[in-house]
């Protein structure tokens, strides 16, 4: 959790692969994976600390720079929210087979792969415009599906967006706070509805690993990408796809 959560081969479609070999579905995991998700959530906030505390002293302090990149997040924020909503039954559904999240991991093979030919960008962080707002949470919606990584998803759009390699990094992120936080929420119901209970003997220390993992894998992620290597995960994800089309098959034979 704490590597795919950020690098761009999509958490989700590990988990669903994991859960499938293991015999365990997400909602019956919902509470541990919670646990795993609140620590790569704390690592995120812990990593992108010195940004968060300028944007909001900015806004504080009634910055139009700050002011206009907590609106054009806002402006992300809005599709991510009504896309991920309207999928939300079909994501239920991809996750009864993992073919279906190795299908998608070609998609998002074949989007990191597209970045080989994309350009050095010249739009900076605090002069993003709407529409390239829009097509980021766009991108980030999508990302719901199981397979398709909302990292990946959001750099690969804000690259083709014209962005900066760096501020294409940091937007990925800052913009996700939102709606990371807001399904983090929605899923403590859930559990809390269903009665679901957390296990500290198991969840304290693989609190700590995701969350120190996934530290270590955004210093890792923003080296890549600023080099402009962000293509070289899509080998990857096309291997990750190829176990999961095996494990589908396995498992359709059960």
């Amino acid at each position: 959790q704490g590597a795919t959560e950020f690098l761009p081969v999509s958490s989700s479609a590990h988990l669903a692969f994991i859960g499938a070999m293991a015999g365990i579905s997400e909602k019956d995991a919902l509470p541990f994976f919670l646990i795993l998700h609140f620590a790569t959530l704390v690592a995120m906030t812990a990593y992108f600390r010195k940004d968060l505390l300028d944007i909001a002293g900015g806004c504080l302090k009634l910055d139009r720079e700050k002011w206009k990149l907590a609106i054009m997040i806002l402006i992300t924020t809005i599709p991510t929210g009504i896309i991920g909503l309207a999928l939300k039954s079909h994501v239920e559904k991809a996750f009864v087979s993992p073919a279906w999240p190795a299908a998608f991991l070609v998609v998002t093979a074949a989007a990191l792969f597209s970045t080989r030919f994309a350009r050095e960008g010249k739009t900076g962080l605090f002069s993003l415009n709407s529409p390239q707002a829009l097509a980021i949470g766009i991108a980030q919606g999508i990302a719901v599906l199981p397979g398709i990584s909302r990292s990946g998803s959001t750099l690969v759009a804000g690259l083709f967006c014209g962005m900066k390699r760096e501020d294409a990094f940091r937007y990925s992120f800052l913009a996700s706070m939102p709606a990371v936080a807001g399904a983090f929420l929605l899923d403590i119901r859930e559990v809390l509805k269903t009665g679901g209970e957390f296990g500290l003997g198991v969840t304290a220390p693989s609190f700590a690993l995701a969350a120190c993992v996934g530290f270590v894998s955004l210093v890792f992620l923003k080296k890549t990408v600023v080099r402009g290597g962000l293509h070289k995960f899509a080998y990857y994800c096309l291997f990750a796809a190829a176990c999961g089309f095996m494990i589908a098959s396995s498992f359709a034979r059960t």
